[in-house]
């Protein structure tokens, strides 16, 4: 606990930084403590640091209270992993500008995950990404594999909902604090996430704003927890594509789904696949690609987990084929029939028909195969 606090003093203000803390870290091997309480003496014997930063480092210090911190964060049920503990993810250690702490709620367990694939893609991202997506993650359903992304709206929260969905463990990592969730539109995404047996995670503070400029820092731990990315849909100019780039610098795997020709959001992924990306069309090609065997959890299902997924589809999605095994119908005939919202219907429909349950005839007309 002693460390602790000071950790979470560090983490408490964005200002001091985290090459700062790691360079004040390293010199003092290893001891927080002894950082945290560096006199300005000895921080002048440390390479790298300025005059003005350590002025600006003592002045901040002087306003926080180590103990009033570390209270802060546990009266708020969050925790703090550090880059000295045990449990901090080995993979994440080795990149360039390692967090030095990480906030987090929920599996601890995760961050070590064998088998974790870090997925991302554009915010606006068509309705077919998102089925075909969904249907990859689905393959693995009830393995141990582990989804890792950044709750972002479009492909983000489709990849941690398509984990959900399929008994599959996945990691948030958030671009704000864990007290601020953003975008707003995912808050019971991030409940579920926890609720289930999930992890989030962000190394911000726990009230920090979204800022802009903390998406990019946020995806290189996003790629970091990863041994590879899967990339779904992403424009030429796309914060997808810096995730791309940090995960080749950090030495991993980069694969990527396929789309249009003619979809102005794939042309940043056939730009990767050019320069060698892997092509993903299967859940089994991940597996090639990555030498992966991944294996059922051994876990029990209830009766309401086992009638909810038939021919591996899940239950809004039998309840649709079955509805058009009884009749042809257009969407709008489908939406009142099931109540379903027709953005919602579109990813179901698209996903029925990527699996040869469901064909569609002219005039929008949808039958079962």
């Amino acid at each position: 606990m002693s460390k602790l606090k000071y950790f979470a003093a560090f983490a408490s203000d964005e200002s001091f930084g985290c090459k700062f803390v790691k360079r004040l870290y390293d010199y003092f091997e290893g001891d927080i403590e002894r950082a945290w309480n560096a006199s300005s003496f000895e921080l002048q014997s440390i390479e790298g640091i300025t005059k003005k930063k350590i002025e600006k480092f003592t002045e901040l210090r002087n306003k926080i209270n180590p103990d009033e911190e570390a209270d802060k964060i546990a009266a708020e049920n969050i925790s703090l992993l550090t880059y000295d503990d045990d449990d901090y993810p080995t993979l994440l250690r080795q990149i360039d500008g390692a967090p030095m702490w990480l906030y987090y709620i929920g599996n601890r367990e995760l961050f070590n995950a064998k088998y974790n694939m870090a997925v991302v893609g554009s915010r606006k991202c068509s309705q077919t990404a998102k089925a075909v997506l969904a249907k990859i993650i689905a393959e693995f359903k009830s393995t141990d594999l582990c989804v890792t992304s950044g709750l972002a709206a479009g492909i983000d929260a489709a990849a941690h909902q398509a984990a959900l969905e399929n008994n599959l463990s996945t990691i948030a990592v958030l671009g704000s604090g864990l007290k601020n969730v953003y975008p707003t539109s995912n808050k019971n995404l991030f409940r579920d996430i926890i609720e289930k047996n999930g992890l989030v995670v962000s190394e911000y503070p726990i009230n920090a704003e979204p800022d802009t400029y903390h998406f990019p820092m946020r995806n290189r731990i996003v790629s970091g927890l990863c041994p590879c990315t899967l990339v779904a849909e992403a424009a030429l100019k796309s914060g997808a594509l810096i995730t791309a780039r940090l995960c080749l610098e950090q030495n991993r795997e980069l694969m990527c789904i396929p789309g249009a020709i003619s979809n102005p959001a794939t042309q940043g992924i056939y730009k990767l696949l050019k320069e060698g990306a892997g092509i993903v069309t299967c859940g089994k090609d991940i597996l090639d690609i990555m030498s992966w065997k991944t294996v059922k959890k051994s876990l029990s299902k209830n009766k309401a987990e086992t009638s909810a997924c038939v021919n591996g589809l899940n239950e809004d999605e039998n309840r649709v084929l079955e509805i058009l095994r009884q009749d042809s119908l257009n969407i709008d005939e489908i939406s009142l029939k099931t109540g379903f919202q027709v953005d919602d219907l579109m990813i179901i429909l698209t996903r029925l028909e990527i699996e040869d349950l469901i064909i569609q005839a002219e005039g929008g007309i949808y039958s079962a195969v």
